[in-house]
C-alpha cells in the first residue's frame, strides 16, 4: 500500500493518512472554547471546573486523569476508561486512540504531523494507536503512524518511531523491545 503525491512516493498502513498543504487544506485545531480552558487549567482555584469541561469538550470519559500541564491540540482524541494523561502534550493533526487503564508519567509528547521534507509547507499526519493497560514512562516521544500494543511499557527518555506489539517492555532512542514482560496495572 503506497500513496503517491506529486511523483513522491509515502508507504502507509492499514490506516488513513491526512495530507495537509499549506494554503489549500486548513489543519484542525480547538475552538475557541477549547483554547480558552486549556489557559485556565493553569489556575488552581477553577482547575476542577476546566477539567470537567475539557473532558467534556474532548469526549473523553471522566474517570481519566490529567494535571495542569496537558494539553491537547484538537479532539481528534479518543481516550479508555481509567487512563492517567499526566501533563502529556498531544498534537493530533492526526487520531489519536488511547486505551483504557494507561498511565503517563511526567513530560511526554504524542505527535501525529510531521513535515514533508521536500515541501516544508506540507504536514503529513498519521494516527497513533496505543492498547490498554501500557505505561508511557517519563520523556518519551510517540512519533507519527506509530501503534502500541497492550500490557507493554515504554522505558524512560524512549523516542517510539516503530510499532511497539503487545507484553513488552520496550526503551531506546529509537525504542526498540527489551524483554517480553507480565504487565498489568492494578485496577
Amino acid at each position: 500500500c503506497c500513496v503517491i503525491l506529486e511523483q513522491k512516493l509515502f508507504h502507509t498502513k492499514n490506516y488513513k493518512m491526512e495530507i495537509y498543504e499549506l494554503g489549500k487544506k486548513e489543519r484542525p485545531r480547538n475552538n475557541l472554547k477549547l483554547r480558552i480552558l486549556f489557559r485556565l487549567l493553569k489556575v488552581p482555584l477553577i482547575q476542577k471546573y476546566c477539567k470537567y469541561f475539557i473532558r467534556k469538550e474532548l469526549n473523553i470519559p471522566q474517570s481519566v486523569a490529567f494535571n495542569e500541564g496537558f494539553y491537547c491540540s484538537t479532539p481528534n482524541i479518543e481516550v479508555g476508561e481509567h487512563t492517567g494523561l499526566g501533563n502529556l502534550y498531544i498534537r493530533s493533526i492526526g487520531k489519536v486512540s488511547i486505551g483504557k487503564y494507561c498511565s503517563f508519567s511526567y513530560n511526554n509528547m504524542i505527535l501525529t504531523g510531521t513535515h514533508d521534507y521536500n515541501n516544508f509547507g506540507t504536514v503529513i499526519a498519521k494516527p497513533v494507536t496505543i492498547g490498554d493497560n501500557v505505561w508511557v514512562t517519563s520523556n518519551v516521544t510517540i512519533l507519527p503512524g506509530v501503534t502500541i500494543g497492550s500490557n507493554t511499557v515504554i522505558g524512560a527518555g524512549s523516542v517510539v518511531t516503530k510499532d511497539i506489539p503487545s507484553g513488552v517492555f520496550a526503551a531506546g532512542n529509537p525504542c526498540k523491545i527489551i524483554k517480553a514482560i507480565q504487565f498489568k496495572i492494578e485496577k
